[in-house]
């Protein structure tokens, strides 16, 4: 398994389309890590859609520039749902700030857990839900015309 380490987190596949990012304790994120951390996941799902798992537990900071950097919709277009792992209430506080910023995108949405469990099964639900969208545009049926 490929795993993708940054100056603030550890990035790897759980599935084919379930990123796994585990933030490091006391990392300070800045718009160059910001950079970083979107580069990663492109490297990993090579550019396809995906949902991601984020373990939260640890303190991390976010400047201003990097909340506001990270919250434009381009960051967001090949994810598909987000879940944020936190047991905290200060890292619970610092996500639901996120969380607004991240409302720009009307993509992918964002929700946080106090369960792994939890979150992962409902990324897996995001994704199914997004596939049978999929399916169904697919799956339009053309009318046919018989030939004179």
């Amino acid at each position: 398994m490929e795993v993708i380490e940054t100056k603030t987190g550890t990035f790897s596949m759980l599935e084919k389309d379930i990123l796994f990012i585990v933030m490091k304790e006391n990392a300070v994120v800045d718009i160059p890590e910001s950079d970083e951390n979107y580069e990663a996941p492109m490297q990993l799902t090579k550019g396809n859609r995906y949902g991601v798992l984020i373990d939260a537990n640890n303190y991390v900071n976010l400047t201003n520039e990097a909340r506001e950097h990270s919250s434009n919709p381009k960051f967001q277009t090949h994810v598909i749902a987000q879940a944020v792992i936190i047991s905290t209430l200060a890292s619970r506080l610092l996500a639901n700030f996120l969380i607004q910023f991240h409302k720009k995108n009307k993509n992918a949405e964002m929700r946080l857990f106090n369960e792994y469990d939890a979150a992962l099964k409902w990324v897996k639900d995001k994704i199914t839900d997004e596939q049978n969208k999929g399916n169904q545009k697919q799956t339009k049926k053309i009318p046919f015309f018989a030939s004179v």
